[in-house]
């Protein structure tokens, strides 16, 4: 079940839901709904991360690989009940597909490139001015983090996704929580070797063995001015991502000082977001591609009790022509007979191959009714399994696609 813009979406069969439609009515006035095509291009436009609160976020995809994982869930050895919430062939392939278009969306466009939050901003123009700013790469830079909140944490994690090996000081009025912050196993799965701790009282002691400092305090006031970053003997950016300001306006005046604030950060945001917005049209033109592709094969799966019931017949054939001719092979032996059994068995198959590769073509889903049409006609067929298939009094238009 995705999750979204604060939303739970529930993908599901009709045909083995009927049970609990009384239910799902019930529920009809909160409920967003989306059916057939429009139902497959709302998930891959979700896994393509076109329909996030923030453009092209990758962990909506994340939560669809859960769900598939889920969906094709087995239950314990010897246990036939169907896993709680677990999904059939068809869902289960729906879901498989959007993971697929995901990913290709995110590498043949650049819907997730750039950042849009203002921590993932600011390390960003972190690394693409450390160099003109500090004479220094991004990744040989001391950073000072100033402040233990959820804003530092987020800078953190888009620091060590970009550098897990940068020198980092995380500076806090409770040093204990600062440790929890670096101890999160989100911030240690991306890096932290060299990321210490320390309190509030040695703030300027770490800004002045600092390149970079970041602050992200709740205070109402300023707590860095421009005397407190003179006399430097070597270049220091001041990235501001608070809310009001922590760094006074006036330490942007002191030579050597590059000071940054959120209006500088919203204006990387904003030019990010805008380039991610061109990518729409792109993603959408490969998102068109795949459901396409995820039609022509759904409307395949309403071959398959049709070639079921001929393969039955088929064999019903075989065997029954087989018997009639038991009396002229008495005198063989049993390896004799094991060999005529195969030998009949691989003509039928030989027989129904093209029928197989037919029914898999790549063609329009009108093309694919037809042919499964033709064929339940040709053989007077009955399909073997009729949830949700066309039965018989049905029209080809009612053909499951």
């Amino acid at each position: 079940m995705p999750q979204t813009l604060g939303r739970k979406q529930l993908l599901r069969c009709k045909a083995n839901y009927r049970k609990d439609e009384s239910q799902l009515q019930e529920l009809d006035p909160y409920l967003f709904t989306f059916t057939g095509h429009d139902a497959i291009d709302h998930l891959f436009e979700v896994s393509s991360g076109l329909d996030s609160l923030v453009l092209g976020e990758a962990q909506i995809l994340a939560q669809v690989k859960a769900c598939h994982a889920h969906c094709i869930a087995k239950g314990e050895e010897g246990d036939e009940e169907q896993v709680p919430g677990s999904g059939g062939k068809i869902i289960a392939k729906m879901l498989n597909a959007g993971i697929r278009i995901g990913k290709l969306v995110r590498t043949r466009t650049k819907i997730g490139k750039g950042s849009v939050s203002v921590s993932s901003a600011a390390v960003e123009l972190m690394m693409s001015r450390s160099m003109q700013d500090l004479r220094k790469p991004a990744g040989k830079v001391h950073v000072a983090i100033i402040g233990a909140g959820k804003m530092s944490r987020l800078c953190l994690l888009a620091l060590f996704s970009k550098h897990p090996d940068i020198k980092v000081t995380l500076v806090n009025r409770s040093v204990d929580k600062a440790q929890v912050v670096l101890d999160d196993d989100l911030v240690k799965a991306r890096g932290g070797t060299n990321a210490t701790v320390a309190g509030m009282d040695q703030m300027f002691e770490v800004m002045k063995e600092s390149d970079v400092v970041f602050t992200a305090t709740g205070s109402e006031v300023p707590i860095i001015h421009a005397p407190d970053v003179e006399g430097r003997e070597r270049p220091l950016m001041l990235i501001d991502i608070s809310v009001p300001l922590n760094v006074d306006a006036g330490c942007a005046d002191v030579k050597g000082v590059f000071s940054y604030s959120v209006d500088d950060l919203q204006k990387v945001v904003q030019a990010n977001a805008q380039k991610r917005q061109n990518e729409v049209e792109k993603a959408k033109k490969f998102i068109g591609t795949e459901v396409g592709k995820f039609k022509v094969w759904q409307a395949s799966q309403g071959a398959v009790p049709y070639l079921a019931a001929l393969q039955a017949m088929a064999e019903r054939i075989r065997k029954q022509e087989t018997e009639k001719l038991a009396h002229k092979l008495k005198g063989i032996n049993e390896k004799e007979r094991e060999a005529v059994e195969k030998l009949t068995r691989h003509i039928v198959d030989q027989i129904f191959r093209p029928i197989y590769y037919s029914m898999k073509e790549d063609e329009a889903v009108e093309e694919k009714k037809d042919k499964i049409w033709a064929l339940k006609n040709m053989f007077k067929l009955e399909p073997v399994f009729k949830r949700g298939l066309l039965t018989e009094g049905k029209t080809k238009g009612q053909l499951k696609a």
